[in-house]
C-alpha cells in the first residue's frame, strides 16, 4: 500500500465533516450521539439511516449500506474509491501524493499499455465499422435486416463485421504501427503454439463492448455461418481493459435511463439487448454470456435499486436467473422476474408480441425470491417432512445472500408459510448450517455475549454474537486488538461471515482502521464489508477496561470450543467409536482442563478462592 495515499485517506476521515457531507443530501435530525434520516439509497418511510460523527461512519439498518464518508461519496456520486478520495481531498485542501520513482515507472509502463490497447481497440472498431458499412462482408450486411436490426440501431450500438480471412485485421493494424504482441495483449489476435499470430474474430458480426464511461473495452462476435467447431458467440480474452466479470454490455448507453427510471433490465445476450432498446426498453443490459457476478451487480447498484430479469423462457434461462439472482440479492437489489413463455427469448417475444405485451409483463413481474421458491418447490410433496427439509436446504443459500434485513425477514416468513409447521428456530439452524452460502460447520450453537447485547441480535441476523463482539473489540480498541492478536486461536471462531475480518486484523500488525483503509484501496476485502460497517455502527460500549473485556470474551470463546470438543467425545463414546481405555484417558484430560479453566475463571472475574460465589470443582 502506498503510505502517502494511506495518509491522505486517514486525513480525509479525520477532517471531513461526515454530517455535513451526508446532510447536504439527506435531511438529518440529531438523536443522542448520532443523526438520523431517511436513507438516500432505498425507498423508506421510517428513518433507519444513521450517521455517527464520533466514529466517522454512516449505516442504514434497512438496506445495509454503510461505511465512511468516502463510501458515501462513492455510492452517491457513482465513483470508485480513488476518485472519491481525490474529490474529497480537493474539497478539504489535502494534497494528493506523488508516486515514488519505482512506483511511477511501474505506473507509467502500465498506463502506456492501457493507452496502446485503447488505441488498438479504437482503430479495430473503425475497421469493423467500415467493413459493415461498405458491405465487405455481404453475410453480415444481409443478417441485420433479417433480424430486424435497423440502420439506427446499427449506428447506436456501433456494430461491425470481421472478414472471412485469417489475418485481415492483423495486417490492417500492423500497417498502422501495432506489433503482433500488442495485438495479442489487446485480445484482438491469438498466438498459436507454433507462434503464428492470427485474428481472433473472423467472419463474424461484431458487437463492440464499452465500459460504463463509453470506452471500447473489447468485442463480441456472432457466427454468420454455422460451424459446430466454434462457439456461436465469442468475446475478447481478458485484457488490461476488458474484465468480463466487471462489465455489463450496453451500460454506457443505458446508464442514464436506468438512473432516471430507478431500475435496470437484465438480458442474457447482445441481440436481446438490441431488441429491447429498439422497442423502447432502454434500461436493458447484458452480462456478456456468463452468470451475473457480484462485481457486475455492484456496478449496476451505482445506478439503480431495482432490477428485472428478462432471460430466455427455457430451462437454461431459468437456471441462469437462479444463479444470477443471488448476486443481486447480495448487492441489495429489489429483484423481479419477467416470465417469458418457455419457447421464447426476448428477441422473438418482442418481434411477435410487441412492446406493449412486454410492458404488461414488466408491470406484473413477480419477486425473484418467490420465483426461486416456486422453482425449488417444483416436484416436492410439501405435505411430507422429507420434502419440507429438502426445500429448506435449497432455499437457505438464497436467504443467506439477502443483504437487506427487512427483505431477509420477509423471505424467511414466506418460506415458513410455504413449508407449513416448521418452527422458526429449526429454520434458523438450517440457515446456519448452509455450507453453500456461509460455509459454516454444521451443529454450531450460538454463543452468549455480555448482558445487554441481546437487544441488538436482530441487527446481525443469524451471526454468532460472541464472534461479532470479538470483531467489535478489534475495531474499537487497539489494546484489545493486541491482546486478541496474541491469544486468539483460529479454531475458536465459528462465524464464517466475519472470520475473514477477524484474522485479517490478527495477521497484520497495523491498527484496524489502517488495515480497513488498505483493503479499500486494493478493493480486496477479506469478508463482506457491509458487516464491518454494521458492527462499527452498533452502539455497544466496551466499558472502561477493554483489555479486561477482551480477557473475558476470550475465556468465553475457549469455553465454547471446549464444550464442543466434550460433546463430540461423548458422541463418539455413545456410538462406540472409541474404546473404553482411550475414552477414560480423554475424559481425565478434559477433567484436568476443566479444573484449569476454573482457576482461570477466578482470576478473570476476580473471584476470591474462598468466596461464597466460588465455583464447585
Amino acid at each position: 500500500m502506498n503510505r502517502e495515499f494511506a495518509d491522505v485517506v486517514r486525513r480525509i476521515k479525520e477532517n471531513a465533516d461526515i454530517v455535513g457531507v451526508v446532510g447536504s443530501v439527506v435531511p438529518l435530525k440529531k438523536a443522542g450521539n448520532s443523526y438520523k434520516g431517511r436513507c438516500p439509497f432505498h425507498d423508506e418511510k421510517t428513518p433507519s439511516f444513521n450517521v455517527v460523527p464520533s466514529k466517522g461512519i454512516f449505516h442504514c439498518f434497512g438496506c445495509g449500506a454503510g461505511g465512511s464518508v468516502i463510501d458515501f461519496v462513492m455510492r452517491k456520486e457513482r465513483l470508485d474509491f480513488k476518485e472519491a478520495v481525490e474529490k474529497l481531498a480537493k474539497e478539504l485542501g489535502i494534497e494528493m501524493p506523488q508516486f515514488r520513482p519505482i512506483d511511477r515507472a511501474e505506473a507509467d509502463a502500465e498506463q502506456r499499455l492501457i493507452d496502446a490497447v485503447q488505441r488498438a481497440n479504437n482503430d479495430a472498431l473503425a475497421w469493423f465499422r467500415k467493413n459493415l458499412r461498405e458491405g465487405r462482408n455481404p453475410l453480415a450486411s444481409e443478417y441485420l435486416p433479417l433480424r430486424g436490426i435497423s440502420a439506427e440501431m446499427e449506428e447506436k450500438f456501433q456494430l461491425g463485421a470481421a472478414l472471412d480471412e485469417w489475418a485481415a485485421l492483423k495486417d490492417h493494424l500492423g500497417k498502422l504501427g501495432y506489433t503482433d504482441q500488442l495485438l495479442v495483449d489487446a485480445g484482438l489476435c491469438v498466438r498459436s503454439e507454433s507462434g503464428r499470430v492470427y485474428d481472433r474474430f473472423r467472419h463474424r458480426l461484431i458487437f463492440p463492448i464499452f465500459s460504463a464511461n463509453g470506452k471500447v473495452a473489447g468485442f463480441g462476435g456472432r457466427q454468420l455461418v454455422k460451424d459446430d467447431k466454434s462457439a456461436k458467440y465469442i468475446n475478447s480474452e481478458e485484457t488490461v481493459l476488458y474484465k468480463k466479470s466487471q462489465i455489463l454490455y450496453a451500460l454506457n448507453w443505458s446508464r442514464e435511463d436506468i438512473e432516471k427510471s430507478g431500475y435496470a433490465i437484465l438480458c442474457e445476450g447482445y441481440m436481446d439487448v438490441l431488441m429491447a432498446h429498439a422497442h423502447g426498453f432502454t434500461q436493458a443490459v447484458a452480462s456478456l454470456g456468463t452468470s451475473l457476478t457480484l462485481q457486475q451487480a455492484k456496478l449496476l447498484k451505482r445506478f439503480a435499486n431495482k432490477t428485472f430479469f428478462l432471460y430466455d423462457g427455457d430451462s437454461a434461462g431459468q437456471k441462469a436467473m437462479l444463479r444470477g439472482g443471488e448476486s443481486l440479492l447480495e448487492a441489495g437489489f429489489d429483484t423481479r422476474v419477467i416470465a417469458l413463455p418457455p419457447a421464447d427469448d426476448p428477441d422473438t417475444f418482442l418481434q411477435r408480441e410487441g412492446a406493449s405485451a412486454l410492458g404488461t409483463l414488466l408491470e406484473n413481474a413477480g419477486e425473484f425470491f418467490d420465483y426461486a421458491l416456486d422453482a425449488h418447490s417444483r416436484g416436492l410433496d410439501l405435505s411430507k417432512l422429507a420434502p419440507q427439509a429438502e426445500l429448506a436446504d435449497r432455499m437457505a443459500p438464497i436467504i443467506n445472500r439477502i443483504s437487506n434485513d427487512v427483505m431477509k425477514e420477509g423471505a424467511i416468513a414466506r418460506l415458513l408459510r410455504r413449508i407449513g409447521g416448521l418452527p422458526r428456530t429449526a429454520l434458523g439452524r438450517i440457515l446456519q448450517q448452509s455450507a453453500k452460502a456461509a460455509n459454516r460447520p454444521e451443529g454450531e450453537a450460538k454463543g452468549s455475549v455480555p448482558s445487554g447485547s441481546q437487544a441488538i441480535s436482530s441487527l446481525f441476523d443469524d451471526m454468532d454474537l460472541l464472534d461479532v463482539y470479538v470483531l467489535k473489540m478489534m475495531v474499537e480498541s487497539h489494546g484489545a486488538l493486541e491482546y486478541l492478536r496474541a491469544n486468539l486461536r483460529h479454531e475458536w471462531i465459528v462465524e464464517k461471515k466475519i472470520e475473514g475480518w477477524i484474522f485479517y486484523f490478527c495477521d497484520h500488525d497495523e491498527y484496524a482502521g489502517t488495515l480497513i483503509d488498505a483493503a479499500e484501496m486494493e478493493n480486496e476485502f477479506p469478508a463482506d464489508r457491509r458487516i464491518l460497517s454494521r458492527v462499527m455502527a452498533w452502539d455497544f460500549p466496551l466499558g472502561d477496561n477493554p483489555l479486561h473485556a477482551a480477557e473475558q470474551i476470550l475465556w468465553r470463546l475457549r469455553e465454547r470450543y471446549q464444550l464442543r470438543l466434550t460433546n463430540d467425545l461423548l458422541e463418539l463414546i455413545a456410538q462406540k467409536q472409541i474404546d473404553s481405555e482411550d475414552a477414560q484417558r480423554l475424559l481425565t484430560a478434559y477433567h484436568l482442563e476443566h479444573r484449569s479453566r476454573i482457576t482461570q475463571t477466578r482470576r478473570i472475574f476476580g473471584i476470591e478462592k474462598h468466596s461464597a460465589t466460588q465455583p464447585t470443582e
